[in-house]
């Protein structure tokens, strides 16, 4: 692995007290048809079975208590607006499972953040409990395995078995060890105060958004069975990448302010710094990536209609994937608009998450002091 030619140190001193202006991220997707997030009809069914999923987990990990602000269901409920009532169920479940369980290690409030060792150990059981509650480890473990983080993982296993097929969940379970192999790399490099330069990085963070997981999902959600070779295909596989490029740049941008604050910045801005390289500079390089990542996925989206010969599944699956990235940036990305109801709503929503909603200006765009 490469490293970023300035330290941690001199990256953190350098972009404090800094301005970052951000032009109006959603424009980036307005080619999109069908670009405007909508939420699940479903979502006030679901809130109170994630809030209480998040009770059952702040127990041991109290930290978890302040999701409950968050409305994490709204977070499945972006992602996945086609789905049905008790899909959204189950996916719900999944996006708190997802949320906490990178909060746990996560540098900025993580119970195992500082200790490598018991973090290692712990996603060694949560593998195991993925296996087990997946219906992929022969050996079946019964009951629960003590830990409320993984237990609501469990959950949602229980209920995705149900469902689909032994190879549909083989997938999932392999971007989820994928996702978890990614963060214990991550971590180390936090303990390490090392940031990577901008091409490590972003290989890296390809596992660590967590894109690939929620792409794999599409199906599950639409009701869709993908034909094994379109499944395996290249086009699928560039779609997905794109999804963690533009997820993993949009969240950086927007958690910049976040991660100072704790001192640590593995982040694609810290990446990309060069010394004397302004921060309009950096930014401006960041945007022009994620409009590349916005015509590359619609490449990839054209060729995989075509290889699926125009059929209905091939475009609910890209459409899908597309919500992903609306989703996470409608969570994030504040605005107010008169709300209009439907089977799948057009929706704005306001998540205390990054704090960001006082910043937005009238054109769209962001200025957030560092």
């Amino acid at each position: 692995m490469k490293y970023a030619p300035l330290s941690q140190k001199a990256i953190v001193n350098a972009l404090r007290g800094q301005t970052l202006r951000l032009p109006d991220l959603n424009s980036l997707f307005r080619s999109w048809p069908d670009h405007k997030p909508k939420l699940n009809r479903h979502h006030a069914h679901v809130k109170p079975i994630v809030d209480q999923a998040l009770d059952r987990m702040a127990i041991k990990y109290p930290l978890i208590a302040r999701r409950k602000t968050d409305d994490i269901a709204s977070f499945a409920c972006l992602w996945y607006p086609q789905a049905c009532k008790l899909d959204i169920e189950a996916l719900a479940l999944y996006s708190a499972w997802l949320v906490c369980w990178d909060d746990a290690v996560d540098a900025n409030e993580g119970d195992l953040a500082a200790d490598f060792a018991h973090a290692k150990h712990w996603r060694h059981q949560t593998m195991s409990i993925v296996n087990d509650a997946l219906g992929l480890d022969e050996k079946r473990v019964s009951g629960i395995d003590g830990d409320p983080i993984n237990d609501v993982f469990r959950e949602f296993g229980l209920r995705i078995a149900l469902t689909t097929t032994r190879g549909y969940r083989q997938v999932l379970r392999d971007e989820i060890q994928l996702f978890a192999d990614s963060c214990a790399a991550e971590q180390q490099l936090r303990l390490t105060g090392r940031v990577p330069d901008y091409e490590s990085y972003m290989k890296l963070r390809i596992g660590t958004v967590g894109g690939r997981m929620l792409c794999s999902l599409v199906p599950y959600a639409t009701h869709d069975t993908i034909p094994p070779a379109l499944r395996t295909s290249s086009e699928i596989d560039r779609l997905w990448t794109q999804v963690c490029v533009l997820l993993s740049l949009l969240n950086d941008l927007l958690s910049l302010k976040k991660e100072l604050q704790t001192g640590c910045v593995i982040n694609a801005v810290a990446a990309m710094m060069e010394p004397g390289m302004p921060l309009d500079t950096v930014v401006a390089e960041l945007e022009a990536r994620m409009r590349v990542a916005v015509k590359e996925f619609d490449d990839a989206a054209s060729e995989l209609i075509q290889k699926a010969n125009s059929s209905p599944y091939a475009e609910r699956y890209i459409n899908g994937c597309r919500y992903i990235v609306t989703g996470t940036l409608e969570f994030t990305w504040v605005k107010h608009p008169k709300p209009l109801f439907s089977i799948l709503t057009p929706y704005r929503l306001t998540s205390p998450r990054y704090n960001i909603s006082k910043l937005i200006q009238d054109d769209g765009s962001l200025k957030i002091t560092l």
